[in-house]
C-alpha cells in the first residue's frame, strides 16, 4: 500500500476525511511526529498534537494512563511515543482507540522497521537472503532491536553487528547477542569494528553512538572509531550497498557521506511520510481492521470497548 501512496498521492487525499488523528509524545520527537502528522494531514483527517508534554497537566502530575485516555476519548486514533520500557501496555489498555507505537523506550519502534524495510524493498528489489550490518549503540538503539525482529519475517537474512558497549555494560559486553539472535532468530555476528564487516553486507545500517553511555570521552571516542562510516571507509563497500540511517546523526555518520551513492538514509527518512500513510489508512480507511498486522508483525493494538482484549504488542 505504501507504494500506490507514493505513486498515486492523490487517490488517497481524502481516504481519512472525517476522522481525527491525536500524536502525543512523552519524549521528543522530529521526524516520527512530523512524518505521522503529514500522513494523517495527506489522507484528509485532522490532527490533535501534544509537541511538548510539559504544557500538559502530566507535568503537574496527571498519570501517562489518564492522558492517553482523554486522548482516546477525543481521536478516532492514538500516535503515542515514551521512553520507558512497557509503557505502551499500559497505554494500549486505557484506550479504546488504536494505538500506534512510535517508539518505546530502548525496545521498539515499529513503524521506523516498516520504513527501513520498504527502503531495502525499493532498492534491491525484495529482501530475502540480505546481509545486514548494523554499527553504533545497538543495545540502547529501539530502531536496530525493531529491525532485528522484523528482518524475520524473511528467509535467509544474515546479520552483522558492531556494538559501540557503553560504561555500563562494559563487564557484561557478549550480554545482548543472545538476545538480538533471539530476537532476529538467527546468528548474529559480531565484529569489532565496521571495516571488517563492510565487503560481506550489502545493507549497513548506522545507528547513534550515545555519548550519554559513557563518563569518560576517551572511552567514546573509542567506541565511536569501531562505529564511524567515513567516504574513505566506504570505498571497501559493495558498490550497490545502501547506508541507512534512523537519524538523527552524530559522529557516527559525518557529512562527507552525504554526497556519496551510498546515502539511502535521506530517502529513507523521506519514505517515512508514505509508509506513515499506509499504518494510518489500514487502521482508519474503510476496512477498519480491529487488529492490523504488517510485515507479520502487530503495530498497534485496537481494544474495542465491548470485548476489552489483552494488549498484545510486537517489536
Amino acid at each position: 500500500m505504501a507504494e500506490d501512496i507514493r505513486r498515486y498521492p492523490g487517490e488517497f487525499a481524502y481516504s481519512l476525511a472525517g476522522t481525527l488523528v491525536c500524536t502525543v509524545f512523552f519524549e521528543p520527537s522530529t521526524r516520527t511526529r512530523l512524518s505521522f502528522e503529514a500522513a494523517a494531514h495527506r489522507l484528509g483527517a485532522r490532527v490533535l498534537s501534544v509537541g511538548d508534554i510539559q504544557t500538559t497537566r502530566v507535568g503537574l502530575g496527571e498519570s501517562v494512563t489518564d492522558t492517553l485516555r482523554m486522548a482516546g476519548y477525543y481521536a478516532d486514533l492514538v500516535v503515542a511515543r515514551h521512553a520507558e520500557d512497557g509503557m505502551m501496555e499500559r497505554m494500549a489498555a486505557a484506550v479504546d482507540v488504536p494505538l500506534i507505537n512510535a517508539g518505546e523506550g530502548q525496545g521498539s519502534h515499529p513503524t521506523q522497521t516498516l520504513i527501513d524495510l520498504f527502503t531495502m524493498r525499493k532498492h534491491f528489489g525484495g529482501l530475502d537472503g540480505l546481509r545486514v550490518g548494523i554499527a553504533g549503540g545497538v543495545r540502547y538503539s529501539r530502531a536496530a532491536k525493531s529491525l532485528f525482529a522484523g528482518l524475520r519475517a524473511f528467509r535467509d537474512v544474515r546479520l552483522h553487528v558492531v556494538d559501540a558497549v557503553g560504561d555500563a555494560d562494559a563487564d557484561a559486553a557478549a550480554a545482548p547477542m543472545p538476545a538480538l539472535s533471539q530476537l532476529a532468530g538467527a546468528d548474529v555476528q559480531e565484529h569489532a569494528c565496521v571495516a571488517d564487516m563492510l565487503g560481506q553486507v550489502d545493507v549497513l545500517y548506522v545507528v547513534r553512538v550515545q555519548r550519554e553511555q559513557y563518563r569518560e570521552p576517551s572511552t567514546y571516542e573509542q567506541q565511536l572509531r569501531r562505529c564511524r562510516v567515513t567516504r574513505d571507509l566506504l570505498r571497501g563497500g559493495r558498490r550497490d550497498m545502501a547506508v541507512l540511517h534512523c537519524l538523527p546523526r552524530g559522529e557516527e555518520l559525518p557529512e562527507e557521506v552525504d554526497e556519496t551513492p551510498f546515502n539511502h538514509y535521506f530517502r529513507q527518512a523521506a519514505n517515512g511520510v508514505a509508509v506513515r500513510m499506509a499504518v494510518l489508512q489500514r487502521y482508519l480507511g474503510r476496512s477498519r481492521l480491529s487488529t492490523a498486522a504488517l510485515m507479520g508483525q502487530s503495530l498497534c493494538v485496537d481494544i474495542a470497548p465491548t470485548q476489552p482484549a489483552k494488549p498484545s504488542l510486537a517489536w
